[in-house]
């Protein structure tokens, strides 16, 4: 009896040791294998150099990134009306250092067009005022055309290439634009603006003076008649 259960248990301790040591033996397979996997995808020890992009423009810094094995993200652009569109400003890893094969490299690149902004309502605002806020927009080409209008200064709309703009439309940044201004004089609804208005007692007094003179030029020609 005790032979048996003896047996027993030398079977039972050893079927535990055996899963212990399977478990283990697992465990540092699975572990080699996860390090192994990893080295693949980080490329461990395979390292590129970074090649000069700046200046270029984005197709040629892409044949000569996927050259070395990488890949280009375009991350931000600037507007720059003397600059060219499309050359790339600032790279990041720069030149010349050292990164993972298949890693991206970030790009600032010149904007192709300019950006668009929004143009505030500005009518019934001084133009001294509407100026200065266009200008601190960075439109610089800004014309002032007068027109008749009761009050003197007040702006009366902001136009782009002849079309008055709504209160919030966009326009290109640096876009030339034209204040309309009220110049302070009403147009005469006569067009009287350059007549000369005579009063009645003055056309009285001309019909009179020349009705004068032709009697007397009537009487002067009997006169010589008679002689």
């Amino acid at each position: 009896m005790n032979a048996k259960k003896t047996s027993t248990n030398s079977r039972l301790r050893n079927s535990i040791t055996k899963n212990i040591l399977l478990i283990i033996a697992t465990g540092f397979i699975l572990l080699f294998l996860t390090l192994l996997l990893l080295n693949l995808y980080t490329h461990y020890n395979k390292s590129v150099d970074v090649p000069q992009v700046k200046g270029l423009q984005l197709k040629e810094a892409q044949v000569l990134l996927k050259s070395q094995g990488l890949k280009l993200v375009v991350v931000d652009s600037l507007y720059d009306k003397n600059a060219i569109p499309g050359a790339i400003i600032e790279q990041v890893p720069s030149a010349n250092s050292r990164t993972k094969e298949g890693r991206e490299v970030f790009l600032t690149i010149y904007a192709t067009s300019a950006p668009e902004l929004i143009i505030p309502g500005l009518v019934d605002y001084s133009y001294r005022q509407a100026e200065a806020l266009l200008k601190s927009m960075g439109f610089e080409q800004i014309a002032i055309q007068e027109v008749p209008s009761e009050y003197k200064g007040l702006v009366k709309a902001v136009e782009y290439r002849g079309r008055a703009l709504q209160p919030d439309e966009k326009v290109p940044s640096g876009a030339p634009l034209t204040l309309v201004v009220g110049s302070g004089i009403q147009p005469d609804s006569l067009n009287f603006d350059n007549e000369y208005i005579v009063s009645p007692e003055e056309v009285n007094r001309v019909r009179t003076e020349q009705r004068s003179e032709s009697n007397s030029q009537k009487q002067k020609t009997i006169d010589e008649s008679f002689f």
